[in-house]
């Protein structure tokens, strides 16, 4: 019984748990985006993005969620911009509201225009709802001047001297005097707010007398402490002042200064901050030689201050400093194709066939066009595949079969059973028709058992290697020949033939050629033009060179073994290919694998993120962590341009 009753409880727990858990994933992708939207069009950009951010964890790859996200970016940014233009033009028409009515005025119409557009954008966002009422307050002022600007100079000269008269009477104590005054300016300029702010000011003192004393002690105080620049505590002062006088125009106005004061400074600071990390990442790029990572910090240092150290002058030498360094790989790496060419020559000359590919791989890696290493590549992959062709090694599947023919092929053919012995060597030849021991044995066989076979078969095998010898495949066509020798030493022209092929072996040699080569009845001398090319070539300059190159081909014309000629003649042609002015530095499309695609995304649209809730520099620091992983990802980039901007703001 309470084996039933626990199976019933753990029954209960897993229904609970798989109710539980049905709550937290059976949300769909679909009302993810819904909630999201319905967030967007309330304007609220920050929650909105955070919805479609959960979306993408799911699903990554969703174009339309993405393009959702960059639209609220984009939007973002305009009322970033368009809010920044409007704190700019409002200090402005501020400043100049006493001095330059018209500046200010057009300075003021452009900070309601700009602020307008932000607030359209996002009417949620708290600065603006708080700058609504800033801006109200300046449209006020710009029409209280406008009412002033259109007095008669009588009535304006009336206006001032009121004024005069309204502030004398205030600093005399005599306040029912200065209300008087204060009502005739309201009478000239119903909204004048100073006159309106007096009249209040003065009505206070006649009802409360120690409160107003108070209030202007306070004022004094924080005005002095202002002058001085000690204005967080004059900040202090007008708080208190605020707080026994809520509707204070002074006290608000001088904290409001205050505020903007100190936001400058810590603006500054940590432009500065920005500026001086991002100076110590453009001077380690130009020790590392990433001068277009160099360039782009020192861009973006400018973009903060306009004369920053001496990041102009750095920012000047760069162009000079990657010449330079492009001028170095280009001859570095002109040194290596040439270094790497000749090994291979020299590999396929000596029969090193598996070396030679690989030194030809390694020029071709460097330089994909080389017409001479095409070439050479291809003959020692060709005299590789003879003599793998020749000879099964242990790594052959077929490799205990054949093997095993050999060695019973051996045998046989020691105990003069040469019939037999020639099956098993047929064998051999019917699935590798060119292997070496297999032919050498057949022929031995030939010349026991059946010597006009052996006669048929051995031309069969100088032909192969008279065309080898043809092609300069010397020492493929002296195997050939030597085979023959080995088995019959007394063969018609076969020792003329191995010193042929002898021959062609030792022209195949880096010493310069000092003979008159024979041509037809052409005699030419291969050493002269030789060394006419040299002569040209050390001289310098392109034209110089592209003379040399034509008597380098002039020797491998008459001599195509002369590897001297063929070195320089690739040598010369690299050069001329890989120019001065080639970006060393520049920086390919390189294939990303799909963790780094996964990352890339992850901390792009966590920039994003971070930049819709105001948090600039942690966005900066998700886009720079995107171009580590892709500096060609110019969205990431044009990001952090953006915040610089709006930093420098």
């Amino acid at each position: 019984m309470s084996v039933i009753i626990e199976n019933r409880i753990i029954y209960i727990i897993v229904i609970i748990i798989l109710s539980f858990t049905k709550g937290i994933f059976a949300e769909s992708v679909s009302e993810i985006n819904s909630r999201a939207q319905e967030y967007y069009d309330n304007k609220d950009f920050g929650k909105a993005i955070s919805e479609w951010l959960r979306i993408l964890e799911i699903d990554p790859d969703n174009e339309e969620i993405q393009k959702k996200i960059e639209l609220v970016y984009e939007e973002k940014h305009r009322k970033d911009v368009a809010a920044h233009k409007a704190r700019l033009h409002l200090k402005l028409a501020k400043r100049t509201m006493k001095s330059d009515f018209e500046y200010s005025k057009i300075n003021a119409e452009d900070a309601i225009r700009n602020f307008i557009i932000a607030y359209r954008i996002d009417p949620n966002d708290p600065e603006l709802r708080v700058m609504k009422g800033v801006m109200r307050e300046l449209d006020e002022s710009i029409k209280i001047e406008e009412r002033k600007n259109r007095l008669s100079d009588e009535m304006r000269k009336e206006y001032y001297t009121l004024f005069e008269l309204a502030e004398k009477e205030m600093d005399l104590e005599r306040y029912s005097e200065g209300i008087k005054y204060w009502d005739r300016i309201l009478f000239l300029v119903p909204i004048d707010k100073v006159a309106k702010e007096g009249k209040r000011k003065a009505e206070l003192a006649i009802a409360n007398r120690l409160k107003y004393e108070r209030i202007k002690a306070l004022l004094e105080s924080g005005i002095s402490l202002f002058r001085v620049k000690k204005y967080t505590e004059a900040k202090l002062e007008f708080e208190q002042a605020l707080s026994i006088d809520p509707s204070n125009i002074d006290a608000k106005d001088y904290i409001n200064r205050i505020e903007d004061i100190l936001s400058e400074r810590r603006s500054d600071e940590l432009k500065r901050m920005h500026a001086e990390s991002l100076y110590k990442s453009g001077i380690e790029n130009l020790k590392n030689k990433r001068f277009s990572d160099a360039e782009e910090d020192f861009m973006n240092i400018l973009a903060l201050f306009d004369n920053y150290k001496d990041v102009a002058s750095r920012l000047s030498n760069i162009k000079r400093l990657r010449e330079e360094f492009e001028e170095q790989n280009r001859v570095m790496r002109l040194k290596k194709i040439d270094k790497e060419f000749r090994n291979g020559l020299l590999a396929l000359a000596d029969g090193r066939y598996k070396e030679a590919i690989m030194f030809f791989d390694s020029t071709l890696l460097m330089d994909p066009n080389n017409r001479l290493a095409k070439r050479y590549i291809e003959s020692a992959k060709e005299a590789n595949r003879q003599l793998e062709e020749e000879k099964v090694d242990d790594n052959s599947p077929y490799y205990d079969v054949i093997n095993s023919l050999v060695v019973s092929g051996k045998l046989l053919y020691e105990q003069g059973n040469y019939v037999e012995s020639m099956r098993r060597w047929e064998k051999i030849l019917k699935l590798f028709p060119k292997n070496r021991i297999a032919t050498e044995y057949l022929l031995k066989c030939n010349l026991q058992s059946n010597p006009e076979s052996f006669r048929e078969f051995s031309k069969i095998i100088i032909s192969e290697g008279n065309r080898l010898l043809k092609d300069r495949k010397y020492r493929l066509a002296l195997g050939k020949y030597e085979m023959i020798k080995s088995i019959s030493s007394n063969y018609p022209g076969i020792d003329q033939l191995i010193a042929r092929a002898k021959g062609g072996l030792k022209r195949k040699t880096l010493s310069n050629r000092t003979d008159t080569v024979s041509f037809g009845t052409e005699k030419v001398d291969i050493n002269k033009i030789y060394k006419l090319g040299l002569s040209y070539y050390r001289k310098g300059g392109k034209n110089n060179i592209e003379k040399a190159l034509v008597q380098f081909k002039r020797v491998v014309s008459k001599d195509p073994d002369n590897m001297k000629a063929l070195i320089n003649i690739n040598k010369i042609e690299a050069q001329l290919r890989i120019s001065k002015g080639g970006r060393a530095e520049s920086v390919e499309k390189k294939r990303l694998t799909e963790k780094q695609r996964q990352l890339v995304r992850i901390h792009y649209f966590k920039g994003i993120n971070y930049y819709s809730n105001n948090n600039f520099n942690r966005a900066i620091e998700e886009w720079r962590k995107v171009l580590a992983i892709d500096p060609t990802y110019e969205k990431a980039r044009i990001n952090i341009r953006k915040c610089f901007a709006l930093i420098k703001r």
